[in-house]
């Protein structure tokens, strides 16, 4: 039996601020199985006014913090009824992650700007947003939301490894979702390219020109986060503070800092790959899903696949770049069913729950 489709629009602004992507997708269950198609997509690249605007904001006041909030929420909404009429789409909902600035979930919270009241307002879609406080309100870590949607729409996969901002992996373990963040990918690899007067490091080059520095590996490697057990989550404060300094009082060149960055991102990865096959599947080839925007990193591909003997498998441009979008679209429709859509093996909530607030137009 095939239930009637839920069409959603995802709006997704990530950690390494490239832009905004804009996914509208069908939802409809066989059977109970979800299945899902996204039909049209885009990515809107933030000017650099907003880019510097949001960068910044962890720094800024609370009247600039509420204003931006606002604003931003305005601009999604600005964005998607373009995108609605452009395409001439009539959505159930929308459903927004927002931008985190704040994220500290051992102190009780966690801030997304990107007001969903304002994306109703100018759209006329019913908007689900702020996914993540109630997770925190009952313990949680808050992050990472994908592994419901990695465990319901992507099942075909032993694992799922986004290379973001932040990486993080996800996958079945005694029949519950484990999932949390490895390290940090685009949001260091970016910061690294912008000192050559770039906004990226395309296909890795920058990388590839430099060599790995022992030193500042064993720095990286070192780093308490990576002793800590999950659920745990990795917050821009953490990189901002514990990361990025190590990255910029190294004395090396930038090529060499690239290269050691994407060695140590390598070194996390297939250590999270090893101790998940540890509870799955010993000595035995996984199908690993890669996506995000540092599944386009070509270097940085090349390492995974030589560290391990499993199928890396990079899917189509579009599933690479807007899975993130597509699944908190599809957040949003399991709030409407009434669904849960947040697990507490991942989060270490006290509760599976129905996370999100919801705006009616």
């Amino acid at each position: 039996m095939t239930e009637l489709p839920y069409s959603a629009i995802g709006i997704m602004s990530g950690t390494s601020l490239d832009g905004v992507d804009l996914a509208y997708c069908i939802f409809y269950k066989t059977n109970d199985h979800w299945n899902y198609k996204i039909e049209i997509a885009e990515t809107i690249p933030y000017t650099d006014e907003w880019r510097m605007r949001l960068s910044s904001l962890m720094q800024s006041d609370a009247s600039t913090y509420a204003q931006t909030h606002a604003e931003l929420g305005k601009y999604f909404g600005t964005l998607a009824k373009k995108f609605i009429n452009q395409h001439q789409l009539k959505p159930n909902l929308i459903a927004s992650h927002g931008h985190t600035v704040f994220h500290q979930p051992q102190k009780g919270f966690t801030a997304q700007v990107g007001d969903g009241s304002q994306i109703a307002a100018l759209t006329g879609v019913d908007t689900v947003c702020d996914f993540r406080s109630k997770d925190v309100a009952l313990g949680g870590q808050g992050a990472p939301l994908v592994p419901i949607g990695d465990q319901l729409l992507f099942s075909d996969y032993d694992m799922c490894i986004n290379l973001g901002g932040i990486a993080n992996i996800s996958y079945q373990k005694n029949n519950q979702r484990i999932a949390y963040d490895i390290c940090p990918v685009n949001i260091v690899l970016n910061e690294l390219a912008s000192l050559t007067g770039k906004i990226y490091d395309e296909d890795g080059r920058l990388a590839e020109a430099g060599f790995v520095d022992k030193d500042l590996l064993d720095a990286f490697n070192n780093l308490e986060y990576y002793k800590q057990s999950p659920p745990k989550s990795i917050g821009k404060e953490w990189i901002d503070k514990s990361f990025l300094p190590l990255v910029y009082d190294s004395p090396i060149s930038v090529e060499d800092r690239a290269a050691t960055v994407c060695e140590h991102i390598d070194e996390q990865i297939l250590k999270a790959i090893n101790e998940a096959t540890l509870v799955s599947a010993k000595n035995t080839s996984l199908k690993i899903l890669i996506t995000g925007g540092g599944a386009f990193n070509k270097y940085l591909v090349q390492l995974l696949r030589k560290s391990t003997f499993h199928q890396i498998i990079i899917p189509d441009e579009q599933t690479i770049a807007f899975k993130e979008a597509l699944i908190f679209a599809f957040l949003g429709v399991l709030f409407l069913c009434d669904e849960v859509n947040v697990l507490s093996s991942v989060t270490g909530a006290s509760r599976n729950h129905i996370g999100g607030a919801f705006y009616k137009a």
